[in-house]
């Protein structure tokens, strides 16, 4: 088996998420090749190939991927999918973004936010709200998969010695027209990939009072979240 993982990066390094995903390929077997798609992104491509269990990076460096807009990477994840049995990325908003088009070239089923490998096609993910966990089986050749952010144990990212294969496929749709973007910087991790989350719910009475859990999980440098009720 080969297993395709689609990193989640800045063009500077590798995002956390991206290590999660490569530690359910591990679980799945099989070599791991990952694919750094951006603008500059040798900085990245750099340090993706010192992560531990990947074999090959593959690096696509072109101004069609520079905001990882879905219509441009799910058409160079989808020439690049016919030789993979599987494709991960991280259960993240790009992974979200892109993922089930990639799924929808393929003609394939895709399923969202695996937490546990239990054999090459067959997999557990979270239903109503984690309240339950479902198994699911995949028939089909190619298995389209996003990992959930906090479900196995991140790899190293130091100690790996993957080889880069530089991509030439551009594919550029034309099909959306990137405008602006602004960023919020936050010291708080984000919600999906933290391992501690402070949450509130009816308790907390009003949206003014989540200061009060706020303080709190600057200290314990977690991330804030809310039961459905108080969202």
């Amino acid at each position: 088996m080969s297993i395709l993982v689609v990193a989640e990066h800045d063009n500077t390094s590798i995002k956390a998420p991206t290590l999660v995903a490569i530690a359910a390929a591990q679980a799945i077997g099989g070599d791991i090749d990952l694919l750094v798609a951006g603008k500059d992104c040798g900085d990245a491509v750099k340090a993706a190939t010192q992560i531990e269990g990947v074999s090959k990076v593959l690096s696509a460096d072109d101004e069609a991927y520079n905001h990882s807009t879905a219509e441009n990477i799910a058409g160079l994840v989808v020439e690049l999918g016919e030789k993979y049995s599987h494709i991960l990325t991280p259960t993240t908003t790009s992974g979200k973004n892109f993922m089930p088009r990639v799924a929808a070239l393929l003609d394939v089923q895709q399923i969202s936010d695996i937490s546990g490998v239990i054999t090459e096609d067959t997999f557990e993910r979270p239903i109503y709200a984690g309240n339950a966990i479902e198994t699911v089986q995949s028939s089909d050749a190619k298995k389209v998969l996003t990992v959930r952010g906090t479900a196995f144990d991140a790899v190293s990212d130091q100690g790996g010695d993957a080889e880069v294969e530089v991509l030439t496929a551009k594919h550029d749709t034309g099909l959306t027209v990137w405008n602006n973007e602004e960023i919020v910087k936050q010291d708080r991790p984000e919600l999906t990939a933290a391992s501690v989350i402070i949450s509130g719910g009816r308790g907390m009475q009003n949206g003014e009072n989540f200061t009060l859990l706020e303080g709190v999980a600057d200290k314990l440098g977690a991330a804030v979240g809310a039961s459905r009720a108080a969202v």
